[in-house]
């Protein structure tokens, strides 16, 4: 393993375990609230988003795949840290540029995935 790879399978690591202490916080928050929506609720997705988007970020620095596989993944865990970041901002322009690139990722990413499948026999 590189001296690169391993710091960044390490911080992979702790960013996954804490993206499950917030999604942990989070479903305690909503049973406890019955489900109902709250501020927390809010706040804590979107650290569990973040958070989880930020590990894969760092897994795929890590992996020894190849650039094309690295830079797909960095923009799906890219795609993760803005839809939770975009929970922070007010509406407006940015969070409506941020939501389109969010979904974009997302359509881009899912429809390699499904084109692929699609030319398999």
């Amino acid at each position: 393993m590189a001296s690169i790879e391993k710091p960044f399978r390490a911080l992979a690591g702790l960013l996954f375990a804490a993206a499950l202490a917030a999604l942990v916080l989070l479903l305690s928050s909503d049973f406890w609230h019955h489900f109902q929506p709250t501020a927390h609720h809010l706040r804590t997705g979107a650290l569990a988003l973040i958070l989880v988007g930020a590990s894969f970020i760092c897994l795929q620095l890590a992996a020894p795949a190849g650039w094309t596989e690295k830079i797909k993944g960095v923009l799906l865990g890219l795609a993760f840290v803005l839809w939770g970041g975009e929970q922070f901002l007010p509406p407006g322009s940015c969070v409506t540029a941020m939501d389109s690139a969010v979904i974009t990722i997302f359509v881009v990413d899912l429809g390699l995935v499904i084109l692929g499948r699609l030319r398999r026999p």
